[in-house]
């Protein structure tokens, strides 16, 4: 619904109603308000005509409250009386905003709810931007409010009439449970769309900031309520799915939705088109009914396709918002550069769909898991097999250098259910890759007896980019099939290329030519220093340089793709001597209590863990998935500068987790075909250099503890009531909160980085190795649980033996555990086993039930 608001101020206060319309400019782009004031009434009218019908038929009238405001003859006799007149009779919203101070206390709105918060003018603000944010958050909940009233209103009056269930035709029904591409299921014969749909989130691009807190995030139900929305988005993004579940989910709310693909609008003529596709897609519906309900949909997908030129299909965008209330439209993401020019756009919020975060595939798996045994699978089974196919699907798409669409989500769940390796020379993670290179190169249309040439030219491409940082002039690439030609057959590169840019594996950018998606660009690289290493110098050279600048985003990632395309000992040799080259001034932290004697007293001052034996497992899984959705929107935002030099010390952290996270995708991928001793020496190192770096970590912290906790206390110094002693506690509690916490930190990534659930008894090895050091008996625990998703209460009461004299890994091993029991089943009885081992408190339902029964 669209609210019509009248803005009444005095013209001395102009500047004010201007920055009020920029702040309100959101909610016009969303099409939830149309703004007027006397500086829209048009040269040669009677201008007191149009301010009294523009004030007659507004639904919110805003006053500008100042003393010029009620000086104002016009304004305080004409506009506030009509204003407040229409108010009292519940006819319209007045909205009081008092921008300057004065008196007003006598008015006829004094008795009307004002804004901003505590009657404080804006002018009066020490931050004025504060004061609007304030007064517009006010607007927006009453606007909110009205609308819905509204909404109720109309519902009400609309006359009862005996109802009438659309039903969609058979074709229909075939169409929305079409899922587009071939899967095969273990337990399902045919899959329908909505078996697996998971609606994905947008994102609102109508305004663009650096500010985190700026960008608006929706999801795909808000598309659901009446308005105008364009939805862009790459090729294979789920734009047609996305219409497909508006589709059934508006039919299931009785708004009967018509579904027009964009070539079927070739006229601005819309009405002969909507007929068409409303009897082709309906069997017992009157398309005059269709017609005048007020809840009907329309939905139009790929509207870029359309041969409409833009003057037409702007007037048939206006015919059909004539008709239509609720209007759904889709367009590839290149489309969002031509839509501004289309006039009636401009009405329509414009989001971008985006790709599957972590809770999105999350709720894919757990439908795919659970699918055809829905009543039988219990949460054990469940969960475990959901958290073995995430750990695996995160693993492939590792920072979403595969698109995290849900069509390649889907694909790689597939594969890894249905897995039949065709190269040996591969790693089953490089198998997936290569199914997803060769399943693009079938979607170019390129024929069976020509892969093998374009695999070769995509390799030597590939390599070409990586030594030119990561791209090729455009104006380079006739010198560089030159060359290519000079090495290799003769190939017809203008088709190749025209093949490849056309199907999206490579992209034409800034005047460059790269590829589109980075698990390919890593592929082709990596196949290239794969095979050519040992007869090539300068891919030794580069392959080095890989290892030198293993902090890199880039470099890591090739480098992984390198150990998915040999198993040459040569990789495994160069990884841990770079490995071992790391901290390697360092002793390996064995954690020990002399070790954090430091920190002892803290850990006894700091409060007791409490279990709370009832948490749902389910919401806590959600918010896991959740905050590692927000730390991947972070990133984006704060995205890696390559020209950016950091200190050596912050490069060799990095390099440090970089390399442990290679040695475990080595070992996860390739356990069966390893040595027990390979496998050992590649974990050790890997476990080794994070000890490495952590007891560099603590010896800094105890040597620099009193620099730190004297920075700490002058940040903290603000508040004037501290006393001294108060100031030195708590600065010294910060600092051996952050210390704690970092420990408790790199030791679970150093356990999710190197673990795998297969080589359990590599990770026994090395405990025993270490002679069963604090450090190592955590990791092993950290292990089990991350992997093995086990929680064995025998071996849990020998780890809590091994570090009863060790309160600061005792407390480490206590919150691992409470979290486990947060996240996974884990019986009654377990649990009280666990309490008493741990000597850990527990809060009961019944203590939960009484808390919500007082808050009743």
């Amino acid at each position: 619904m669209n609210l019509n608001l009248f803005i009444s101020y005095a013209h001395k206060d102009e500047g004010f109603k201007e920055t009020l319309e920029e702040n309100l400019s959101i909610l016009k782009r969303q099409g939830l308000i149309n703004t007027w004031s006397d500086r829209d009434i048009t040269p040669g009218s009677n201008w007191e005509d149009e301010i009294s019908e523009n004030l007659n038929t507004a639904d919110v009238i805003i006053l500008l409250i100042s003393s010029s405001f009620i000086a104002s003859d016009y304004c305080y006799s004409r506009e506030v009386k009509v204003a407040v007149e229409r108010h009292d009779k519940n006819e319209a919203l007045v909205i009081p905003l008092l921008i300057r101070r004065c008196s007003w206390e006598d008015t006829p709105f004094s008795k009307i709810q004002s804004i901003p918060t505590d009657l404080k003018p804006i002018s009066s603000w020490d931050n004025v931007d504060e004061g609007w944010y304030d007064a517009i958050e006010g607007i927006k909940k009453a606007i909110k409010k009205l609308t819905e009233e509204r909404i109720h209103q109309r519902k009400k009056e609309l006359p009862v009439l005996a109802e009438v269930v659309p039903e969609v035709s058979n074709e229909t029904v075939d169409w929305l449970n079409d899922i587009c591409i071939s899967l095969s299921h273990r337990s399902v014969d045919k899959l329908k769309l909505f078996d697996l749909y998971t609606p994905c989130d947008l994102k609102i691009t109508e305004y663009k900031s650096n500010n985190e807190d700026d960008l608006d995030y929706i999801s795909s139900d808000k598309l659901l309520i009446k308005g105008y929305y364009l939805i862009t988005g790459e090729e294979q993004q789920g734009k047609t799915s996305l219409l497909k579940y508006i589709y059934n989910e508006s039919g299931l709310d009785k708004s009967p939705a018509v579904f027009l693909n964009s070539e079927d609008l070739n006229s601005s003529n819309v009405k002969p088109i909507l007929e068409k596709a409303f009897l082709s897609q309906y069997i017992n519906y009157d398309f005059n009914d269709f017609i005048t309900n007020p809840k009907k949909v329309l939905l139009i997908d790929n509207i870029n396709n359309t041969k409409l030129n833009a003057k037409h299909l702007s007037l048939a965008l206006r015919n059909l918002k004539d008709t239509f209330d609720h209007i759904i439209i889709t367009c590839n993401d290149t489309y969002s550069y031509s839509y501004q020019d289309i006039a009636e756009f401009s009405g329509f919020m414009v989001l971008e769909l985006l790709g599957m975060g972590h809770s999105k595939r999350d709720e894919l798996i757990e439908k795919w898991v659970s699918l055809g045994n829905e009543e039988l699978i219990d949460e054990e089974t469940l969960y475990s097999t959901c958290d073995e196919f995430k750990n695996k699907l995160n693993t492939i798409i590792r920072k979403n250098i595969v698109p995290p669409k849900p069509v390649y989500v889907l694909i790689i769940l597939q594969m890894f259910e249905a897995y039949s390796k065709q190269n040996l020379e591969l790693t089953s993670y490089g198998h997936c890759y290569q199914q997803l290179v060769y399943q693009s190169l079938t979607n170019a249309k390129v024929p069976n007896n020509e892969v093998g040439k374009y695999i070769n030219v995509l390799t030597e491409l590939a390599w070409e980019m990586h030594i030119n940082n990561g791209s090729i002039p455009s104006s380079s690439l006739r010198d560089f099939f030159r060359k290519y030609q000079e090495m290799f057959l003769s190939v017809d590169w203008e088709l190749i290329l025209e093949k490849l840019t056309s199907n999206s594996i490579l992209i034409e950018k800034d005047n460059k030519i790269l590829f589109k998606y980075p698990y390919i660009f890593y592929f082709f690289a990596a196949k290239k220093i794969a095979e050519d290493y040992s007869k090539s110098d300068e891919v030794e050279v580069e392959f080095k340089k890989l290892l030198s600048k293993l902090h890199k985003e880039d470099y890591a990632n090739i480098l992984v793709f390198v150990t998915h395309h040999t198993k040459d000992l040569w990789v495994l040799n160069e990884i841990n001597s770079t490995l071992e080259s790391l901290f390697s001034d360092q002793n390996v932290a064995k954690l020990s209590k002399d070790q954090l004697g430091f920190m002892s007293e803290f850990i006894s001052r700091i409060h007791n863990l409490v279990m709370e034996t009832t948490r749902e497992i389910k919401e806590e899984r959600r918010k896991v998935s959740d905050r590692l959705d927000k730390i991947e929107k972070m990133e984006c935002i704060e995205k890696e500068d390559p020209e950016m030099e950091e200190p050596d010390i912050l490069i060799n952290i990095n390099k440090a987790f970089k390399g442990m996270e290679v040695a475990g995708q080595i070992i996860r991928n390739r356990y069966a075909e390893m040595t027990k001793n390979d496998l050992t020496l590649l974990a050790g190192n890997g476990s080794n250099t994070g000890l490495r770096f952590l007891n560099y970590f603590i010896e800094l912290s105890d040597n620099m503890k009193k620099e730190v906790a004297n920075l700490i206390k002058k940040a903290i110094a603000t508040d004037p009531d501290i006393t001294d002693a108060e100031l030195e506690r708590k600065s010294a509690t910060m600092f051996m909160q952050m210390t704690y916490s970092v420990i408790n930190a790199v030791v679970r990534k150093i356990a999710s980085s190197i673990g795998s659930k297969e080589a359990t008894e590599i990770y026994k090895q090395l405990e025993k190795d270490s002679n069963h050091s604090p450090a190592m008996i955590l990791l092993n625990q950290a292990i089990d649980l991350e992997f093995r998703k086990s929680l064995n209460t025998n071996s849990l009461k020998d780890t809590v033996a091994k570090l009863k004299n060790n309160p600061v890994c005792l407390r480490i091993l206590k919150e691992m555990i409470i979290s486990h029991i947060y996240m996974f089943p884990v019986g009654y009885r377990e649990k009280q086993q666990v309490s008493e081992l741990l000597n850990l408190s527990t809060k009961s339902q019944r203590i939960m039930d009484t808390k919500k029964l007082g808050k009743g």
